[in-house]
């Protein structure tokens, strides 16, 4: 359904653009496909360096201390986690450190092996664990400490001072994930 929905939204924007002036129409797609294949090309360099970093990070054992910086409060976000299944734990802390750093490019297959560990402990596999549904909250809102994608696009698109965001983004995404943690706790209480 939610196909159909995109469908007729870009099919009548396209349509309409076209009919009331399709010259600009013409130049508008040209334009913005060329400008985003540089900015696609721009953020693959970027995404290569921070992907390789984090790599880095993990052989050189730096992970480790993120690891240990982090498992208390993933302790507490996910108890008795550790003793059912410590990779699933690892896993999500990696996932957390890199996004923590503005790398969800990074961040995405240390998603995908938590989850695929925490599917091994489900004991519903038709239904998302408690464990699965607090690591999505969390990832979905996680803290940005450096914002590293979102600079990079500041900076290619000439912003006059592309790191100015970090605090904000510190505060924003801090904020969003404390009610993320609320309404998880709330909602859980309600239909569980």
């Amino acid at each position: 359904m939610i196909n159909l929905i995109w469908f007729f939204m870009i099919f009548i924007g396209i349509i309409t653009s076209f009919l009331y002036n399709p010259i600009d129409f013409s130049t508008i797609i040209a334009q913005s496909a060329e400008s985003t294949v540089k900015l696609c090309i721009s953020l693959l360099g970027i995404m290569a360096i921070w992907s390789g970093i984090m790599k880095l990070c993990e052989k050189s054992g730096l992970i480790k201390i993120f690891y240990a910086v982090l498992k208390l409060p993933m302790k507490i976000l996910f108890p008795k986690l550790e003793y059912k299944n410590e990779r699933a734990l690892y896993y999500i802390v990696m996932n957390l450190a890199s996004n923590m750093l503005g790398l969800s490019n990074a961040a995405t297959p240390f998603g995908i092996k938590a989850m695929e560990e925490l599917q091994r402990i489900n004991t519903n596999k038709d239904t998302a664990s408690d464990y699965m549904v607090k690591f999505i909250i969390i990832n979905s809102a996680c803290i940005q400490l450096i914002p590293a994608t979102v600079i990079s696009i500041r900076a290619n698109l000439g912003a006059t001072s592309p790191s100015s965001i970090v605090i904000p983004t510190i505060i924003t995404s801090a904020i969003t994930l404390i009610i993320a943690l609320v309404l998880e706790k709330v909602f859980r209480r309600w239909f569980i």
